[in-house]
């Protein structure tokens, strides 16, 4: 079956990217940005098909990605999900800064990575979070 991910971002070929990459994991969605990730994300939840992680981009329109962390870590709250039960997050930015990256953590991300992103970096955070990776 593989890992289930979300890949939020906006730009669309950084996504395509990024899925593909992820397609050998498992399967990946992608959102255009934080308020469509919020939708699926719940509606994931409510189809009892959780993601498992979730590649998420920090600089985005309409909701950046430490808001769009913060309403995934509510709607967790909202269905008795915590701790090593929630998904798992990985911050993507080209943001590499000690603030940003503070902020990310404590939004309760589990990983964070600068771009530009490579195949290896995705497929080793994967991997570090405890994911089978070929």
């Amino acid at each position: 079956m593989g890992v289930r991910v979300l890949v939020v971002e906006d730009d669309h070929i950084s996504a395509m990217v990024i899925q593909e990459i992820l397609l050998s994991v498992g399967s990946a969605d992608v959102a255009e940005n934080g308020l469509v990730a919020v939708d699926k994300f719940r509606d994931a939840l409510e189809r009892d098909e959780p993601y498992d992680c979730i590649f998420l981009d920090i600089m985005m329109p309409k909701m950046d990605g430490h808001e769009t962390l913060e309403h995934i870590r509510g709607i967790e709250q909202e269905h008795g999900i915590w701790g090593l039960d929630a998904v798992k997050v990985v911050m993507i930015t080209a943001l590499g800064d000690f603030d940003n990256v503070k902020k990310s953590f404590r939004g309760q991300c589990d990983a964070y990575l600068v771009k530009p992103i490579r195949r290896e970096k995705i497929l080793s955070a994967v991997r570090d979070l405890g994911f089978d990776v070929p």
